[in-house]
This record gives structure tokens, sequence and C-alpha cells, in this order.
């Protein structure tokens, strides 16, 4: 038996994440960020031997919502591994104040007309470029580290669905492979309830605000969505259940926009899901993860991001 499952068979009882049904694209993504990680610091030498044989075990925290198995890394992680932890998580944003009093999903209501009536190039090209970052905990036999995999991902997707995917972690030359076709549709609907309905296929928990982030997460980094179509995206978002409007925010990429946030317990901690608007276009800036109430077993401080994306590029040629 892996060790991972040793683990978890072992504190099966405590898993907060026992019972959730896992996204097939999230852990397909997870498991690409394991084998792209196949690797330790230039200046530990290693045997060239097959990795299945190291009894090293990598996890993103980021995939704290598919399990409980970060969670079990970390209560497991040796004395001084928890200032680590502390360290690499990303600063807070600094929020400020909405100036008026105006309910999030009527702000939201109103920037999803303003989109709706947007023209913009048509081409049968799309280009999409984001930055995603993760907390990976590594255990290679008696060795544990920790750190933050900061990744760079630019697609190209064409008329007939093919494309490329060019991904580089953060200090090292990219790597350009074949693009595999998204899970939705292409083009999604443009109506709110056709375009959550489809959303729902492959993503039950759609309705909730961590099925939500995690839905909208696959449908951006998979197509540039038309103004319609960004307008149904806020529509969606502004029925989310607690949705509240936190505020202007400068994201970090630099960018001013409106921050609207709800909350869950759905993937086993208290968190507060969080979308960056851009008030002018209806474009997604950012979403964020963080921890608010408790971090379980993990080492972090609460309140703490575990997870954010940066939506840099989204538009057809």
């Amino acid at each position: 038996m892996r060790t991972v499952d040793s683990v978890k068979a072992l504190l099966a009882d405590s898993d907060p994440a026992a019972d959730l049904v896992g996204n097939p694209a999230r852990r397909q993504r997870d498991l690409e960020k394991i084998v792209l990680a196949d690797r330790t610091d230039a200046a530990v030498p290693r045997p060239a031997v097959p990795v299945l044989r190291r009894k090293r075990l990598l996890v993103p925290l980021g995939a704290l919502a598919a399990g409980a198995a970060a969670a079990l890394v970390f209560g497991l992680l040796p004395g001084g591994t928890a200032s680590t932890a502390h360290a690499v998580t990303p600063p807070l944003l600094s929020y400020q104040a909405p100036a008026t009093t105006t309910p999030a999903p009527q702000l939201l209501e109103e920037i999803a007309q303003r989109t709706a009536a947007l023209s913009e190039p048509d081409g049968p090209d799309a280009v999409l470029e984001w930055k995603e970052w993760s907390l990976f905990t590594r255990i290679d036999g008696n060795r544990v580290s920790s750190r933050v995999m900061a990744e760079d991902r630019k697609v190209v997707i064409h008329a007939d669905g093919s494309g490329t995917l060019t991904r580089a972690f953060e200090g090292e030359k990219g790597k350009t492979e074949p693009h595999e076709r998204g899970l939705y549709p292409d083009p999604v609907p443009a109506d709110p309830d056709a375009l959550r309905a489809v959303l729902r296929r492959s993503t039950p928990a759609v309705d909730d605000p961590a099925g939500a982030a995690e839905a909208l997460r696959g449908l951006l980094r998979a197509q540039a969505l038309s103004p319609g179509q960004r307008a149904a995206v806020l529509r969606l978002i502004a029925a989310l259940p607690g949705l509240r409007h936190d505020g202007t925010v400068v994201d970090r990429a630099g960018r001013l926009g409106e921050a609207v946030s709800a909350e869950s317990a759905r993937s086993g901690l208290p968190s507060r899901y969080t979308f960056i608007i851009d008030p002018a276009t209806g474009r997604i800036l950012g979403d964020e993860d963080m921890l608010t109430e408790s971090a379980g077993a993990l080492n972090v401080p609460v309140p703490s991001v575990i997870s954010y994306t940066s939506y840099l590029v989204a538009y057809r040629r």
C-alpha cells in the first residue's frame, strides 16, 4: 500500500472531506503538477531511480477541496516545518471598503448589463494566459521541504479544438505540449441558467461558492469568453448564497477591480472564495481561496490564502 493510502486509512475517521465527490478535471490538474514536480533542488544529488521507489509524496495545498491528503501531510511534518509553511503563504490583499451600500448581486447585475453591451473582435483562435499559485510539500525519504510553486500558463486554441499549452514554473524554461479539450462545450451558453446547467454536469455543487469557484476555474482556463458569456458568469456568481461586496482591490497583477466573496465549508475547512472583477469589461481578473476560521492540521496562519489565480489574457484573434 502506498504511503498516502496508509495514512488515509489510519486517519479516515478524521478526514473532513471523506464524503466529497472529486472533480475529474481537478484530479487531472493535480496529477499533472505532481508529475511535473519530479525533481529536487539542484544542490541535492539523487540517484536515477524510478519515482515509485523513492517514497516521495508531493501535495499541493491548493488541492484541499479534493480531499484531506494535504492536511494529513502537514500533520506529519517534523518540528520546524510550521515556520516554513507560515513564511511561504502569500500576503493578504488590501481591500478598500465599498463607496456605496449597493448589494453585491445588484453590483454584478449592473456590471453584467454594461458587459453584455460591449462589442469585441471575434476570431477563430482563442488565446489565454494565467498565473496560478500553490503551496507544495515534498516528502523524500526522511527529508521534508515546502515551497511556493508559481506557474505561468498560456493556451492557444484553434477553431477545430486543437491547440497548444505552454507552462513554466517560475524561473524555469517553459514546456509546450498539445492542448486537450476542456470539459465544457465551446461556446458555452450566454444565459446564466443554461450556463449553470452546463457547469453542473461536471461540478454538481456549482450553486455552492466552493463548487462555483472550481467550475469557473475550469471554464476560464479553457475558453475566451464573449461579452455575453461573461455577463452570464457574473449573473451566476450573483446568485451565490451569502455573496458580499468586499470593495475595490488591486490584484496580484497590479490591476484595480471590484471584489465579491462568499463562504463555504464544503472543502472541509471554512473558506472564503473571492472573485476580482473588472467593472468596465466584466472579466474575472482573479480568484482566491482563503481559510477563515481554522487551518485544521495545516501549519498555516488564519486567515491564510491557500491558492490564487490571476487571469492575465483572454481574447480571440
